[in-house]
């Protein structure tokens, strides 16, 4: 009951999506088919974007420390009829051939057995919560962050739905990794370009983790007539304010670090730029 003791105590971080309902075909056969679901509000295949299809998770932004196991949620919904039985369903890893996450080194198998029992849609249920177990492997550090990229294995049960929800990927690090919902706010128009030292100091000067949870709170999605989404500050006068506020924080702090002699420079991104809070246009 290792992994089942770990999914039930880790921290939910839960990603979601919706495969409109007006798009969905007539189905004369009891093979539903499945969408991953990234986002809560409905959206429609000319909608989703890839940043919708990516997730992070980073175990020293969203894991406490000595926390070697944790669990990403993502969800998933069915296309078809319901059914009066639990269904299983099953998933598979897409290679990418780039720092690819390596099953019981950075993850969990899908195959493990305890994992299989959590990968059903449970009877007269159209979606269902997946939990993907990752694990805190030392090369995190020393080799940097790993992708993993997976999707749905055809059973008896399921067969694919729309290719545009096919597929999400995970990535996993040991570092401050951007959050997803930092491009989809738009926050380079507030705080300037991402950087891991900028987000570290955002995190230490507001004891905020900001986070997709953190960043999502202090905005608002707001779907157009046309179904395009988009994401507003809940208070912009705030958010306005918070980057005046890190930009003269950062320079206090950089004319202290500049004066003492054992640190004599700014603060810096690991590419040797100095961190900016200037907002992008």
């Amino acid at each position: 009951m290792k992994y089942i003791n770990n999914i039930l105590i880790a921290g939910a971080l839960i990603f979601g999506l919706v495969a409109c309902e007006k798009d969905l075909p007539e189905y004369e056969t009891t093979v539903c088919q499945l969408n991953f679901k990234y986002r809560t509000t409905d959206i429609s295949t000319e909608e989703v974007t890839d940043d919708m299809r990516v997730g992070s998770h980073s175990f020293k932004l969203n894991s406490g420390i000595g926390v070697n196991i944790d669990t990403v949620w993502v969800r998933v919904a069915t296309m078809g009829y319901l059914s009066k039985e639990d269904r299983p369903f099953e998933l598979e890893q897409v290679m990418t051939g780039e720092k690819d996450a390596v099953a019981g080194k950075h993850y969990v198998a899908f195959s493990d057995v305890e994992m299989r029992n959590w990968y059903s849609i449970p009877a007269g249920q159209a979606e269902a919560l997946v939990p993907i177990v990752v694990k805190r492997d030392p090369s995190l550090e020393t080799s940097g962050d790993v992708v993993l990229k997976f999707t749905f294995k055809e059973n008896g049960y399921f067969k694919l739905g729309y290719p545009e929800f096919s597929v999400y990927t995970i990535v996993i690090s040991d570092q401050l990794a951007k959050p997803t919902m930092w491009a989809t706010c738009h926050l380079d128009s507030y705080f300037g370009a991402y950087g891991a030292m900028k987000h570290e100091l955002m995190i230490a000067w507001t004891e905020q983790a900001w986070d997709d949870a953190y960043i999502e709170s202090l905005f608002y999605e707001y779907q157009y007539s046309g179904g395009t989404v988009a994401w507003f500050p809940k208070d912009r006068e705030y958010v306005n304010y918070l980057a005046s506020w890190f930009a003269e924080r950062l320079l206090k702090e950089n004319a202290e670090r500049l004066a003492d002699p054992q640190i004599g420079d700014v603060y810096r991104e690991e590419n040797n730029d100095a961190v900016d809070f200037t907002p992008l246009d």
